[in-house]
Protein backbone atom coordinates (compact mmCIF):
# COMPACT_ATOMS: atom_id res chain seq x y z
CA UNK A 1 0.00 0.00 0.00
CA UNK A 2 3.00 2.30 0.90
CA UNK A 3 4.65 2.08 -2.54
CA UNK A 4 0.91 2.60 -4.10
CA UNK A 5 0.79 5.51 -2.56
CA UNK A 6 4.23 6.74 -3.11
CA UNK A 7 3.46 6.03 -7.03
CA UNK A 8 0.27 8.06 -6.91
CA UNK A 9 1.93 10.66 -5.50
CA UNK A 10 4.94 11.09 -7.68
CA UNK A 11 2.09 11.00 -10.42
CA UNK A 12 0.27 13.93 -8.61
CA UNK A 13 3.57 15.82 -8.84
CA UNK A 14 4.35 15.55 -12.10
CA UNK A 15 1.42 16.02 -13.63
CA UNK A 16 1.65 19.61 -12.34
CA UNK A 17 3.66 20.21 -15.44
CA UNK A 18 0.52 19.71 -17.70
CA UNK A 19 -1.51 23.25 -17.96
CA UNK A 20 -0.08 24.92 -20.78
CA UNK A 21 -0.83 27.27 -23.86
CA UNK A 22 0.95 30.57 -23.27
CA UNK A 23 4.32 31.59 -22.79
CA UNK A 24 4.21 28.50 -20.32
CA UNK A 25 6.09 28.79 -16.76
CA UNK A 26 6.19 27.85 -13.35
CA UNK A 27 6.20 23.96 -13.91
CA UNK A 28 7.72 22.11 -11.13
CA UNK A 29 10.82 20.16 -12.31
CA UNK A 30 12.23 17.50 -11.04
CA UNK A 31 15.96 18.24 -9.85
CA UNK A 32 18.16 16.81 -13.45
CA UNK A 33 14.91 16.36 -15.27
CA UNK A 34 14.46 18.12 -18.96
CA UNK A 35 11.47 19.20 -20.46
CA UNK A 36 11.15 20.17 -23.90
CA UNK A 37 7.69 22.46 -24.90
CA UNK A 38 6.19 23.54 -27.90
CA UNK A 39 2.82 25.26 -28.35
CA UNK A 40 1.16 26.94 -31.51
CA UNK A 41 -1.97 29.05 -32.35
CA UNK A 42 -2.92 31.50 -35.02
CA UNK A 43 -1.48 34.21 -33.08
CA UNK A 44 1.47 32.68 -30.62
CA UNK A 45 3.91 30.06 -31.07
CA UNK A 46 6.27 29.04 -27.74
CA UNK A 47 9.19 26.81 -28.03
CA UNK A 48 10.67 26.19 -24.44
CA UNK A 49 13.71 24.07 -23.11
CA UNK A 50 13.68 23.49 -19.36
CA UNK A 51 16.13 22.31 -16.29
CA UNK A 52 15.18 21.37 -12.93
CA UNK A 53 18.24 21.93 -10.78
CA UNK A 54 17.10 21.26 -7.23
CA UNK A 55 13.57 20.53 -5.89
CA UNK A 56 12.63 24.06 -6.23
CA UNK A 57 14.49 26.09 -8.78
CA UNK A 58 14.68 25.33 -12.43
CA UNK A 59 15.75 27.41 -15.15
CA UNK A 60 14.41 27.97 -18.61
CA UNK A 61 15.70 29.44 -22.53
CA UNK A 62 12.67 30.03 -25.16
CA UNK A 63 11.23 31.78 -27.80
CA UNK A 64 7.69 33.25 -27.97
CA UNK A 65 6.33 34.65 -31.02
CA UNK A 66 3.15 37.03 -30.63
CA UNK A 67 1.12 38.19 -32.96
CA UNK A 68 -0.96 41.45 -31.53
CA UNK A 69 -4.15 41.80 -34.02
CA UNK A 70 -4.52 39.03 -37.25
CA UNK A 71 -2.78 42.11 -39.49
CA UNK A 72 -0.19 42.98 -36.77
CA UNK A 73 3.78 41.88 -37.36
CA UNK A 74 5.28 38.58 -35.72
CA UNK A 75 7.29 39.71 -32.29
CA UNK A 76 9.70 37.83 -31.48
CA UNK A 77 10.72 37.12 -27.83
CA UNK A 78 14.03 35.40 -26.69
CA UNK A 79 13.49 34.49 -23.14
CA UNK A 80 15.61 33.10 -19.85
CA UNK A 81 14.08 32.51 -16.87
CA UNK A 82 14.10 31.12 -13.55
CA UNK A 83 11.54 29.41 -11.44
CA UNK A 84 10.81 29.28 -7.91
CA UNK A 85 8.87 27.09 -5.81
CA UNK A 86 7.40 29.22 -3.06
CA UNK A 87 4.98 26.42 -1.45
CA UNK A 88 3.67 23.20 -1.91
CA UNK A 89 0.64 21.70 0.28
CA UNK A 90 -0.21 18.30 0.09
CA UNK A 91 -3.46 17.54 1.25
CA UNK A 92 -5.92 14.19 1.78
CA UNK A 93 -6.35 14.07 -2.18
CA UNK A 94 -4.39 16.67 -3.83
CA UNK A 95 -1.67 18.72 -3.83
CA UNK A 96 -1.10 22.77 -4.14
CA UNK A 97 1.36 24.82 -5.73
CA UNK A 98 2.64 28.36 -5.56
CA UNK A 99 5.70 29.34 -7.99
CA UNK A 100 7.22 32.99 -8.93
CA UNK A 101 9.41 32.92 -11.88
CA UNK A 102 11.60 35.99 -13.64
CA UNK A 103 14.21 36.62 -15.87
CA UNK A 104 15.65 39.00 -19.20
CA UNK A 105 14.18 39.37 -22.49
CA UNK A 106 15.50 40.43 -25.94
CA UNK A 107 12.29 41.72 -28.09
CA UNK A 108 12.19 42.73 -31.83
CA UNK A 109 9.12 43.10 -34.81
CA UNK A 110 9.97 41.09 -37.67
CA UNK A 111 10.44 43.56 -40.42
CA UNK A 112 12.44 46.03 -37.82
CA UNK A 113 15.80 45.87 -37.38
CA UNK A 114 16.20 47.35 -33.73
CA UNK A 115 16.38 44.77 -30.68
CA UNK A 116 15.22 45.99 -27.33
CA UNK A 117 16.14 44.17 -23.98
CA UNK A 118 13.40 43.88 -20.84
CA UNK A 119 12.28 41.43 -18.30
CA UNK A 120 9.54 39.33 -17.86
CA UNK A 121 8.15 37.90 -14.48
CA UNK A 122 5.19 36.48 -13.10
CA UNK A 123 2.96 33.85 -10.54
CA UNK A 124 1.33 30.81 -11.06
CA UNK A 125 -1.04 28.81 -8.51
CA UNK A 126 -2.71 25.61 -9.02
CA UNK A 127 -4.48 22.76 -7.04
CA UNK A 128 -4.79 19.25 -8.59
CA UNK A 129 -6.50 15.88 -7.47
CA UNK A 130 -7.08 13.13 -9.17
CA UNK A 131 -10.09 14.10 -10.54
CA UNK A 132 -9.87 17.94 -10.89
CA UNK A 133 -7.19 20.85 -11.72
CA UNK A 134 -7.79 24.28 -11.23
CA UNK A 135 -4.81 27.29 -12.06
CA UNK A 136 -4.43 30.80 -12.70
CA UNK A 137 -1.49 32.70 -14.01
CA UNK A 138 -0.27 36.06 -14.18
CA UNK A 139 2.45 36.75 -16.76
CA UNK A 140 3.97 40.20 -17.93
CA UNK A 141 6.40 41.12 -20.39
CA UNK A 142 8.11 44.53 -20.57
CA UNK A 143 10.38 46.67 -22.66
CA UNK A 144 11.19 50.22 -23.59
CA UNK A 145 8.41 50.45 -26.15
CA UNK A 146 6.43 47.21 -25.43
CA UNK A 147 4.49 45.94 -22.41
CA UNK A 148 2.38 42.75 -22.47
CA UNK A 149 0.14 41.40 -19.58
CA UNK A 150 -1.74 38.21 -19.76
CA UNK A 151 -3.75 36.15 -16.95
CA UNK A 152 -4.81 32.54 -17.69
CA UNK A 153 -6.95 30.64 -15.63
CA UNK A 154 -8.22 27.13 -16.32
CA UNK A 155 -10.24 24.87 -14.79
CA UNK A 156 -10.40 20.37 -15.66
CA UNK A 157 -12.28 17.52 -14.85
CA UNK A 158 -10.78 14.37 -15.23
CA UNK A 159 -13.83 11.51 -16.85
CA UNK A 160 -11.48 8.78 -14.61
CA UNK A 161 -9.19 7.96 -11.71
CA UNK A 162 -6.32 6.89 -14.03
CA UNK A 163 -3.66 4.92 -12.51
CA UNK A 164 0.11 6.59 -12.88
CA UNK A 165 1.09 4.03 -15.95
CA UNK A 166 -2.14 4.78 -17.73
CA UNK A 167 -2.62 7.21 -20.29
CA UNK A 168 -5.36 9.89 -18.49
CA UNK A 169 -7.34 12.31 -20.00
CA UNK A 170 -9.10 15.47 -18.76
CA UNK A 171 -11.29 17.86 -20.16
CA UNK A 172 -12.17 21.96 -19.31
CA UNK A 173 -12.02 25.60 -20.41
CA UNK A 174 -9.38 27.91 -20.32
CA UNK A 175 -10.05 31.63 -19.68
CA UNK A 176 -7.25 34.32 -21.21
CA UNK A 177 -6.87 37.99 -20.87
CA UNK A 178 -4.15 39.84 -22.82
CA UNK A 179 -3.27 43.40 -23.19
CA UNK A 180 -5.70 45.01 -25.63
CA UNK A 181 -7.23 41.98 -26.02
CA UNK A 182 -10.86 40.56 -25.40
CA UNK A 183 -11.40 37.44 -23.34
CA UNK A 184 -10.98 34.56 -25.11
CA UNK A 185 -12.61 31.44 -24.26
CA UNK A 186 -11.31 28.03 -24.88
CA UNK A 187 -12.54 24.23 -24.15
CA UNK A 188 -9.95 21.84 -24.68
CA UNK A 189 -8.95 18.68 -24.21
CA UNK A 190 -5.58 17.32 -22.71
CA UNK A 191 -4.19 13.48 -22.55
CA UNK A 192 -1.08 12.61 -20.75
CA UNK A 193 1.27 9.46 -19.26
CA UNK A 194 4.12 9.94 -17.19
CA UNK A 195 6.52 11.79 -19.33
CA UNK A 196 4.55 13.36 -22.14
CA UNK A 197 1.09 15.22 -22.52
CA UNK A 198 -0.93 16.71 -26.06
CA UNK A 199 -3.39 19.73 -25.55
CA UNK A 200 -5.65 20.38 -28.40
CA UNK A 201 -8.69 22.76 -27.81
CA UNK A 202 -10.48 25.63 -29.80
CA UNK A 203 -12.10 29.20 -29.17
CA UNK A 204 -15.59 29.62 -28.97
CA UNK A 205 -15.79 33.46 -28.36
CA UNK A 206 -16.53 36.04 -30.95
CA UNK A 207 -13.07 37.44 -31.57
CA UNK A 208 -11.33 34.28 -31.05
CA UNK A 209 -14.26 31.76 -32.84
CA UNK A 210 -12.21 28.53 -34.72
CA UNK A 211 -8.94 29.52 -33.22
CA UNK A 212 -6.91 26.22 -32.45
CA UNK A 213 -4.14 25.75 -30.39
CA UNK A 214 -2.28 22.48 -29.75
CA UNK A 215 0.63 21.91 -27.23
CA UNK A 216 2.98 19.24 -26.84
CA UNK A 217 5.30 18.50 -23.86
CA UNK A 218 8.23 16.07 -23.40
CA UNK A 219 10.25 14.72 -20.23
CA UNK A 220 13.04 13.62 -20.51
Amino acid sequence: MDTRMHALRVGAVLATLIAATTAEAGFFIPKGTTMGMMSLSPNEQNFELSYGFDRRLSGMLGLTRVREGDAAAWRNVALAQATYLVHRQSTDDGIFNAYVWAGPIAERVEGENKTRLGGQAGVWLDFETRLIYSRIKAHTFKTERWRRNEVVAQGMLAPYKAEYDQIASWGGVQLKRASGESLEVTPYLRFFQRNWWVDAGVSVDRKHRNDFFLNVMYLF
